[in-house]
């Protein structure tokens, strides 16, 4: 692709259907299995929703890594429901040889690093090396389509290992979380709390994205909502997390357009070719 025709993935782009193929390398006929096969299996799996996005690259250099951008990426469109959290994000970025798979947070323990990873370099990094993108794309979602099934019938077994991790995952985001209200101003619009300018730069010229909720509220415990925040100076990502009180789910964040789903980073992996 001529560097003048380059697609760039933002933060803010829109979601329009589930194949994205901005950068026109799947040919129509692989395009209408695929659409066909998404068709099928969120019509068999509640809640469920599988979204694929194909660009060149990353705009710019505001995310530390493709995962960091798939998971901002699929907590802005709120794939899947909230009630399910079983969405999934498949995205392809051509110039850097890399797919990633990111999957709501009731998806951790079935669809970790390890299968996700696995998974990827068995269906869908040969083909890449062969050039057939299209076939890489249709196996992946063949893939997560049954992966998903099992999930709804009760037939996958989750990882023991990743269900360790992920607690204690939870223990250290509940102490930072602790450490950032006792430390920091919750109500200032600045990613840093009472410190407006970047950390990187030295300067105070944000762009805040929109709030999107990363877990839900409950009567026993508080929910999380996050918001982006981008450096006009020097582009540097900063996030901006505040708690949501116990059963309130009518704040005024902004959730976007989506089903409500979430990720919390936790499952899904990546591989390049």
């Amino acid at each position: 692709t001529p560097p003048s025709s380059k697609v760039l993935a933002t933060l803010n782009m829109p979601q329009q259907g589930p194949l994205m193929d901005l950068i026109h390398i799947i040919d129509d006929e692989t395009s209408t299995k695929i659409l066909s096969e998404i068709s099928t299996v969120e019509s068999d799996v509640p809640g469920c929703e599988i979204q694929i996005l194909l660009v060149n690259n990353i705009e710019g250099k505001l995310w530390s890594s493709p995962k960091q951008f798939a998971t901002a990426l699929f907590n802005m469109w709120e794939l899947g429901s909230k009630e399910t959290n079983n969405g999934v994000l498949i995205l392809f970025l051509l110039d850097r040889q890399r797919i990633e798979v990111e999957v709501g947070v009731r998806l951790n323990v079935y669809m970790d690093q390890s299968w996700t990873e696995n998974m990827l370099n068995s269906v869908a990094v040969p083909n890449f090396k062969n050039g057939d993108y299209g076939s890489g794309i249709l196996n992946i979602v063949d893939s997560v389509a049954d992966r998903l099934r099992k999930i709804e019938d009760g037939t996958a077994a989750t990882t023991a290992s990743q269900d360790d991790d992920n607690f204690v995952k939870f223990l250290l985001v509940a102490l930072v979380i602790l450490c950032w209200c006792c430390c920091e101003d919750t109500d200032s619009e600045y990613p840093m709390g009472r410190d407006r300018f970047c950390t990187n730069c030295g300067q105070c010229n944000w762009t805040h994205q929109r709030w999107v909720k990363i877990t839900q509220p409950t009567y026993h415990t508080k929910g999380l909502k996050r918001r982006y925040c981008v450096c006009n100076s020097c582009r540097t990502v900063d996030t901006r997390d505040v708690d949501i009180p116990r059963d309130d789910d009518s704040d005024n964040s902004d959730t976007g357009g989506g089903g409500g789903g979430s990720s919390d980073g936790g499952g899904g992996g990546g591989a390049s070719w």
